[in-house]
């Protein structure tokens, strides 16, 4: 079959799961900003752009973060909601 799993249990686990592929990519992004800055060898221009990296993979991150904690919050009360019962993952 199908699986026995409630349908608004499955959405919540794959979209717990993507969000959480996608800080991962975050991390690894910065790893490699961090990469670049520090073999820049003093050439600002790479600086520059390693610096850039990095802004821009934080604020991913923090945008992936706080959308992680939306989703679990919105879920967990649209469970409550629908069936009575505490969410317990």
């Amino acid at each position: 079959g199908l699986g026995s799993r409630d349908v608004r249990e499955t959405v919540g686990t794959i979209i717990q799961v993507a969000l959480s592929l996608l800080g991962i990519i975050s991390v690894v992004i910065i790893i490699y900003a961090g990469f670049q800055w520090m073999t820049a060898g003093g050439n600002e221009e790479k600086v520059t752009d390693a610096r850039k990296t990095l802004w821009a993979a934080v604020i991913g991150l923090i945008i992936i973060l706080s959308a992680y904690a939306i989703t679990n919050f919105v879920l967990t009360k649209l469970y409550f909601a629908t069936t009575g019962y505490e969410y317990v993952p």
